[in-house]
């Protein structure tokens, strides 16, 4: 059969599918903007205006500067929610979030919320926003010192009064001389500056709830034969826009920014320990080494350790290491190989300030590097330091490491680094939770204030321990993506849980993981923190019913290459009126086509036996276009209650389950979550 009459047999099959995805889509979305629609109702009822403007008040950036000539004076027991029109559209129910937050969580003086961009057509007006077609959503972090140096992630703020008077009162002057656009950025940074100063900094908080939203025109959103191809074309002029004030006309208050937050390097050409652990790879070691152009450097000392190399390797990494012209160590010994173990035997020995972790299978192009990520080492509050690592293709290997539910994971690992890949993070200098310890630095005395890595991970994850440790403790880690370096690290090493033994070492090293640092195991605060906060209004909307039910039956994967990329918000059984509750939302897609093809179940194992609940479609606005090559990822929430009281007690693996209508294709991947009962 013919490639052309092959695809024409295809579509002609999944033509129903099509329809019925349309169908639902337009159904769910129809049910949200329902939803919208009675909460706009709610929060601009005369009774719920009144009692919200007793606290909260909007104020528009143009009308502070004009205020600023007055020199009026806002009252101090209220906050104020400062925004700049020109910059999206401040959310309706913006101030009653900020009310409601308020009520149980007194000692906040600054709140940020999120931010979303959505497509409309033409005759799209601000008070219709509740007509967006597909919304990418920007989950904001908790407070980011070194992101906000780097852009404006906060935007739109609320503050209470007093803080804004004084810090209004003390840089009148300077913010009489500056564009609103300017102003917003200025007055953002110094009341951080100031509410850090005082020791303040847990009452900046972030809410998880969208606050300003960003229309962006698509033509074809009104086009309902186009709904599909919308959130990739959404994606695609959203990857256009900068990060807020990171261009050139803005760097004046990016650098007083580092300043005035206290992110100034204590020493901008400290000592270094270079630590590489290997094992029998002279070839790439060596390669490693001289790429890294060190010759005749003073204030680095270069230390390998060697878990076991042969007579052969060791001889020639031996003679190589002694004819080097800068300080070198060689440690060799012979155990098993755990990373944690090689680096922590390796840091006791550094003589040096700050100790760079680095993987032997790191391509460099000369050592300017080496004193810009040390130096960033040094500053007051950083914790570990790690930097941008490509594939030998250009696509992204690193840009930091998230937590939470279905962490530790690298983010946008494979995507393509020549754009902006979500909102920054392959471009902005910024904080995340972890950085991988194929290239990380930090100061010997918080190495050692950490207890080194911790040996019983010896292969994975020790890096993160690491960096959840140093946050836990007050640190911040910091990503620097203006250093870019090349690691030859296997693309496919990151399907491991296709391999069960690995899978196995995975979700035992994850276990440990989970015991050390439960609360980061479960919210990751660089990745938008909890569940979305609910206005009292919209609990009522929750639906709690049983809306799932799962049966013991088979399922088989006869696609060892197909994948299915999941993530949990939620996963837990929990008992409810004597019952138990399987909880599981998220979402689960296959990369690289069209989803519309697919059914995915969710499976529990447990000794070879599967427990199989259907995932029924689930709107999700913000998968639109996220995925390269993805297409009608819309549908693919995941949020599932349902009785598992038929389950014995124990642990089960948890995988997902698809099946292309497309083809004879049945893909199942171990998500490495294991959950107990």
């Amino acid at each position: 059969m013919s490639r052309s009459l092959k695809k024409a047999v295809q579509d002609a099959l999944l033509l129903p599918r099509k329809k019925q995805y349309e169908k639902d889509f337009n159904r769910l979305l129809k049910e949200h903007q329902k939803r919208c629609e009675d909460l706009r109702a709610y929060v601009t009822s005369d009774e719920i205006v009144k009692e919200t403007g007793s606290v909260v008040r909007r104020l528009e950036i143009g009308e502070l500067s004009k205020n600023l000539n007055n020199h009026v004076k806002y009252e101090y027991s209220k906050f104020f929610l400062v925004f700049d029109a020109s910059l999206g559209i401040l959310r309706e129910e913006s101030e009653r979030t900020v009310y409601e937050y308020l009520k149980n969580n007194p000692l906040a003086l600054m709140l940020y919320g999120d931010e979303d961009y959505f497509a409309v057509s033409k005759d799209f007006n601000d008070n219709d926003s509740i007509k967006a077609g597909r919304a990418i959503r920007f989950f904001k972090p908790c407070f980011s010192p070194d992101t906000l140096s780097s852009f404006d992630y906060i935007n739109a703020f609320a503050v209470n009064g007093e803080v804004l008077n004084n810090v209004l009162e003390e840089f009148e002057d300077e913010y009489l001389k500056l564009d609103k656009e300017s102003l917003l950025y200025s007055l953002t940074i110094d009341i951080c500056a100031k509410l850090t100063r005082e020791k303040k900094e847990k009452s900046i908080q972030h809410i998880s709830s969208v606050f300003v939203s960003f229309p962006i025109e698509i033509e074809s959103v009104s086009k309902v034969n186009d709904l599909n191809e919308s959130g990739e074309m959404l994606y695609t002029e959203f990857k256009k826009i900068p990060p807020l004030f990171s261009d050139e006309k803005y760097k004046n208050i990016r650098r007083k920014a580092i300043e005035k937050l206290d992110l100034i390097p204590s020493n901008n050409n400290p000592s270094v320990s270079l630590i590489i652990p290997s094992k029998d790879n002279p070839d790439m070691l060596i390669s490693c080494i001289d790429k890294l152009n060190l010759s005749g450097e003073k204030n680095v000392e270069l230390i390998v350790v060697d878990n076991g190399s042969n007579k052969e390797n060791k001889e020639r990494i031996e003679e190589y290491l002694n004819n080097l012209d800068f300080e070198n160590k060689y440690i060799h010994d012979v155990y098993e190989f755990n990373y944690s173990k090689m680096n922590n035997i390796a840091a006791k020995e550094a003589k040096s300030e700050v100790l760079i972790l680095l993987n032997d299978d790191i391509e460099a192009s000369g050592n300017e590097w080496i004193q810009k990520i040390a130096g960033m080492a040094t500053a007051k509050r950083a914790g570990c330091v790690g930097c941008k690592l490509v594939y030998p293709d250009g696509k992204i290997q690193h840009v930091g490491i998230a937590g939470g539910v279905d962490g530790p994971a690298h983010k946008f690992m494979g995507e393509e680094d020549e754009d902006k890949v979500g909102f920054g993070d392959n471009t902005m200098n910024k904080n995340v939770l972890a950085v991988t310890g194929a290239c990380l630095a930090v100061r010997k005395e918080l190495y050692e204030e950490a207890g080194g890595l911790f040996e019983d991970l010896k292969v994975g994850y020790n890096d993160v321990d690491l960096c959840m440790t140093l946050f836990e403790k007050g640190y911040r880690n910091i990503l620097l993506n203006d250093i870019k370096l090349v690691h030859h690290e296997s693309v496919s090493r990151g399907r491991d849980a296709k391999n069960r033994i690995k899978s196995e070492r995975l979700y035992n090293e994850k276990e440990i993981l989970k015991e050390r640092h439960k609360s980061l195991m479960t919210i990751d605060p660089y990745e938008g923190g909890c569940s979305d906060f609910k206005l009292d209004f919209e609990k009522e909307y929750e639906d709690k019913t049983i809306n799932a039910k799962g049966k013991f039956e088979s399922r088989k994967s006869n696609d060892d290459e197909g994948w299915v990329y999941s993530s949990f918000e939620e996963l837990k059984v929990y008992k409810e009126e004597k019952k138990k509750i399987l909880l599981a939302r998220g979402f689960a897609l296959v990369p690289g086509i069209d989803n519309m093809r697919f059914d995915f179940d969710l499976i529990l194992e447990k000794d070879d036996k599967q427990f199989v609940i259907p995932i029924k479609r689930n709107l999700r606005l913000d998968l639109a276009g996220r995925f390269n090559g993805s297409r009608n990822t819309d549908l693919c929430g995941m949020n599932i209650r349902a009785e598992a009281d038929e389950l014995e007690s124990g642990t089960y693996l948890v995988k997902i389950y698809a099946k292309d209508h497309g083809n004879v294709r049945e893909i199942i991947t171990d998500t490495t979550q294991r959950i107990s009962i």
